[in-house]
């Protein structure tokens, strides 16, 4: 207790009252007469306390020189009901402990009736005391106040009573209760983080049972044949572990331990005992019983070990502030709280009042009677909300109505849910939408409906080109003939590695048309990477605008992208030659693997048709609207950009790469080209936002990827922006969820609720379905999931399932929870895959990827910083004996050589041998604390500078933009601007300044071919950069077919 005051020293949880309100007016000296009887009486009110630094030294004040603290006053102006909130400023003054008593007494005038309260420092008192004390105010103020002599017997001085020392066998019996506990495991899957700084704020809820709970509870009893208490503690054991405590479980359970010849001895004499009980999911519920019943029965007999002494036996330090034996607690009052009495006559009510604190993370009092249940939920305000624990109170009685329907249920079995839970998640999931005719079962079905009844209407805009719907189809019958020539049919899978154009879009119509699936291919992405992906998916063919080395895949035959028609044929629209089937593939795309291997998800036409049709009501697409197509076609969010305006029947504009990370680019293509709907993620938002901002009123931003800043929402809310923060892993088509963002954000963001005929569910790792606000494994079912993982049987086997409502869904890996809303909230991953400025990287990929360089023994990968912003991707390696030097410079290269842009690590530090923890394994928090201090260091020694003593202006000049966008100092003439902490969009930055400064355009692959100061003066020397992979349009041929 004194260690708690210490801890939280602006803290008053260790402040407890006794009040009581009158009818009529309350005698002042007879109040006096009485407390100083009360006090006189009692050794350990008179009882004070020093404070020497981290001791606490005990005295006692004697008798006749004690001097009642009494104040007298005008009480708070509030009616009745408040009193007790305004009294809480009385009751909260903290005590000092410089000699002082720890109790004050205050009399009160209130209009309604005096008001007397006493407040008392925890050391000194508990909630038996206050009854004891209640009952003699009673006795001797009754025969104060008219004049009589104060009854003898409480005219007794009573000593302090002393608690022995603990015995050997008590402090066994601990010792062998809490062997191998592990304190670590009690907290739940509900509310917030711990509080680095704590204030143990709290606030509490009461809630009575129905009586039909109330009938339930008295026949479970008899039942289970336990006492009452130990019936609803297994109940709030099973509720606890239902939110992700235990299976090892320890609750709170004060325990008076009063003399048998004392048993109502005034001052603290209570010891919270730390019931250890296993919740296993396997046990029935009377099996649970008899197991909490002989634990409490067992420490009873043990209850005078103290509590710190008990706290003292625990192997090892908790890994948090709090009670290391129990963060929550459980209290059972044989009867109800006291309403009335009387006194002197006059009728009298307690007052109870809260002093707004909270030692647990959460207690329940129960109080019961024949005929009454009353629960009270007593909360940390800095791990819950009212609503948790309205909810924990509701699934309270839903536990116990579930159990008594059967007793030898196991517990793992039982869906602890209320009404409440059941009604929100059901209403969210009630997501059915049919499709029928007469809209298009397909995109390819809509495109083929625009080029029909509105031919002319622009489909694909890019730069001065406007295609038509018409020629946009003619284009994809080329694509499908050209297809059916090279042998490719219905269930192959053609690749597209080609930049962003009308053409691409033709030739997704034509692999369609063929009734094959298309594989998007980054035509960017290392050349062994492009090979893997091709011969993985077994391409038949791949379409691409470029020559594309493809190693070990020479014969595969490469397609020219399918030539635009100049005009559009005047004879009428043929009939559309194929009829898709909805569970047909429609693309392979790939993600990264954990073992080092991508994976490829088969995603159906169904997947594209939901989204497309859902998305295009939501966004209140029409044919007049223009999108901008930003986004990497291999990037599966290109899907809203790319087919939501196919299916409407609106226009796609395709937007150059620079449009992602340059807001000039970007400003000019709104006004340009008035797009209603934008799409990007956070990390573009925030690049381009000082440029756009004033454009984007009345706008649509769709966003999504990684996590949302808050301040990035507020700021395009404050614009003027119709923000929707959106959710879905690959596996389930880009977009899953619809978040439209309130004008009145707070402090977190929903990704929203389910699209349609997408049904969206929370598990916890023993496979139960979790109630709302219980963190667990996010679970998508419905039309957005994908067929399954192209050849990897056993990946399908963990990652997909069957729910018995919802049919086949896929276990995406995020963790979440349901707000009260009917909206999810995400919180981060459930394994080691990141979203690093929007791309989605798994971290066991670039560890097995870099395990193939013969000079690596061993590699962890971690993430240092906001991984929504600018966070770095650090490598750290164990060298193999025979790796020489310049380990991380070759290991730059070989990353660069065989992952994606965006998985290629900044900084490369290697080490003797990795630090491993008490598991044996890898202590990746050691690593990134590592790579936090050094990162920390390197920006503190701004002094150091590396290599730059060069007369080169130019390369001088360089070296200063690196700076610049770095951060840091140290920086040279061949500092790597990757492994000195840039990344891809920064570096998108850095070429925006470069071709500022020297109006060379500088293309980002010659900056990874060349990331250093003095090899990016050599290219503007040379004029290399001439920045021609924009995709502004063909030089020189607006309208020609390309050859392969």
């Amino acid at each position: 207790m004194w260690l708690l005051e210490r801890l939280v020293p602006d803290s008053t949880a260790n402040n407890l009252s006794l009040a009581f309100q009158v009818e009529g007016a309350l005698d002042g000296p007879a109040i006096r007469r009485t407390l100083s009887i009360l006090f006189r009486r009692y050794e350990v009110l008179r009882t004070v306390y020093f404070a020497n630094g981290a001791e606490l030294r005990k005295g006692v004040v004697p008798a006749d020189e004690f001097d009642v603290p009494l104040e007298e006053s005008d009480g708070p102006d509030v009616p009745s009901d408040a009193v007790a909130d305004g009294l809480l400023p009385f009751v909260n003054r903290r005590f000092a402990f410089d000699g002082r008593p720890l109790v004050r007494a205050g009399l009160f005038h209130h209009a309604d009736g005096d008001i007397l309260c006493l407040a008392f420092h925890h050391l000194d008192y508990d909630i038996i005391s206050g009854t004891t004390l209640l009952e003699e105010i009673i006795a001797l103020y009754g025969e104060l106040a008219v004049g009589r002599e104060a009854p003898a017997a409480l005219l007794e001085p009573v000593p302090a009573f002393h608690e022995p020392e603990p015995d050997a066998a008590g402090v066994e019996f601990w010792r062998g209760q809490l062997e191998g506990f592990d304190p670590d495991g009690l907290d739940l899957w509900c509310g917030a983080a711990d509080a680095a700084d704590p204030t143990l704020k709290g606030d509490q809820l009461v809630r009575t049972l129905s009586p039909e709970a109330r009938t339930v509870l008295r026949t479970l009893q008899r039942e289970v044949r336990a006492p009452e208490a130990v019936v609803l503690l297994t109940l709030f054991d099973v509720l606890l572990a239902a939110h992700g405590a235990g299976p090892d479980l320890s609750v709170g359970s004060p325990v008076s331990v009063r003399p048998p010849e004392a048993p109502r001895t005034v001052g603290h004499h209570t010891n919270v005992l730390p019931l250890r009980v296993r919740v296993a999911p396997e046990d029935g519920f009377r099996t649970l019983v008899r197991r909490v019943r002989d634990t409490y029965f067992g420490a009873l007999a043990h209850a005078a070990v103290p509590e710190d002494t008990i706290a003292g036996l625990l192997p090892r330090a908790g890994s948090t502030w709090r009670n290391r034996l129990a963060r929550h607690l459980f209290n059972y009052f044989p009867q109800l709280e006291l309403t009335h009495f009387e006194i002197a006559g006059r009728s009298a009510r307690p007052i109870v009042i809260e002093n707004g604190y909270s030692k647990y993370d959460l207690e329940f009092f129960v109080a019961s009677s024949p005929d009454v249940v009353q629960v009270t939920a007593r909360y940390s305000s800095e791990k819950f909300g009212p609503a948790d624990a309205e909810a924990l109170l509701r699934r309270y009685e839903a536990l116990l109505l579930a159990v008594a329907e059967d007793v030898e249920r196991p517990v793992g079995e039982l869906l602890v849910w209320s009404e409440q839970d059941h009604a929100v998640i059901d209403t969210a999931n009630d997501t059915a939408v049919v499709h029928s005719p007469p809209g298009p079962a397909n995109v390819l079905e809509a495109v083929h409906r625009h080029a029909g009844a509105t031919p002319d209407a622009v489909a694909v805009q890019h730069g001065d080109r406007e295609i038509g719907y018409r020629r946009l189809w003619e284009a994809g019958l080329a694509a499908h003939a050209t297809l059916a020539a090279s042998g490719v049919g219905p269930g192959d899978v053609v690749a597209i590695a080609a930049s962003r154009s009308p053409e691409l879009t033709a030739a997704v119509l034509g692999v369609w048309l063929t009734g094959a699936a298309y594989l998007p291919v980054d035509p960017e992405h290392p050349a062994q990477r492009v090979a893997y992906l091709l011969a993985d998916s077994g391409a038949r063919a791949v379409f691409t605008d470029r020559e594309l080395p493809l190693p070990g895949a020479a014969e595969l035959p490469r397609l020219s992208l399918p030539a635009i028609p100049g005009t559009a044929p005047q004879e009428p629209l043929a009939a559309l030659p194929i009829r898709i089937d909805p569970e047909s593939p429609a693309y392979l795309i790939y993600t990264s693997g954990s073992s080092g291997r991508p994976k490829g998800a088969l995603l159906p036409h169904r997947a594209i048709s939901n989204i497309a049709s859902d998305y295009t009501v939501r966004l209140r697409a029409t044919p007049q609207d223009a999108t901008l197509w930003m986004t990497t076609f291999a990037f599966d969010m290109a899907n809203l950009e790319h087919y939501v305006p196919l299916y409407s029947g609106g226009r796609i504009v395709v937007a150059p790469d620079e449009a992602r990370t340059d807001g000039k680019v970007l400003r000019e293509l709104i006004d340009r080209y008035a797009p209603r709907i934008l799409q990007a993620t956070p990390t573009t938002l925030r690049m381009v936002y000082e440029d756009v901002a004033d454009r984007l009123a009345g706008r649509v931003v769709v966003t999504g990827a990684e996590p949302v800043p808050v301040v990035l929402a507020k700021r395009l809310l404050a614009v003027g922006a119709e923000v929707v923060n959106a959710y879905g892993p690959t596996e389930t088509i880009t977009w899953c969820t619809w978040g439209v963002v309130p004008d009145d954000l707070g402090d977190r963001i929903s990704v929203g609720g389910p699209i349609q005929n997408i049904r969206m569910f929370v598990l916890a790792p023993d496979g139960r379905e979790l109630p709302v606000g219980v963190r667990g494994e996010v679970c998508i079912a419905g039309d957005g999931v994908c067929l399954g993982y192209l050849g990897r049987p056993e990946l399908n086997a963990e990652r997909f399932g069957e729910h018995p409502r919802y049919g086949r869904f896929y276990r995406s890996g995020d963790l979440g929870q349901w707000l009260p809303d009917g909206t999810f909230e995400l919180l981060g991953r459930a394994d080691r895959q990141v979203k690093l400025r929007g791309n989605r990287i798994e971290l066991g990929e670039i560890e097995a990827t870099l395990l193939g360089h013969p000079g690596v023994k061993g590699a962890a990968a971690v993430v240092v910083g906001d991984r929504s912003a600018d966070g770095r991707l650090v490598v750290f390696v164990e060298a193999a004996a025979d790796a020489g030097e310049g380990l991380a410079d070759s290991l730059w290269d070989f990353a660069r050589a065989e992952l994606p842009r965006a998985a290629v690590p900044q900084e490369f530090t290697v080490l003797d041998a990795l630090p491993v923890n008490a598991n044996e394994k890898v202590d990746h928090l050691a690593l990134e604390a590592l790579a936090t201090s050094a990162g920390a260091a390197r920006s503190a020694e701004e002094s150091v500078v590396t290599g730059d003593e060069t007369a080169d202006p130019v390369v001088r000049g360089l070296i200063g933009l690196w700076r610049d966008l770095l951060g840091h100092d140290d920086v040279g003439a061949d500092s790597n601007f990757f492994t000195s902490g840039g990344h891809s969009l920064l570096g998108a930055k850095l070429l925006q300044r470069i071709e500022e400064e020297y109006g060379v355009a500088v293309k980002l692959a010659d900056l990874f071919g060349s990331p250093t100061p003095a090899a990016i003066a050599e290219i503007l020397r040379s004029g290399a950069g001439d920045g021609t992979d924009s995709q502004d349009g063909e030089a020189g041929d607006t309208e020609g077919a390309r050859t392969a």
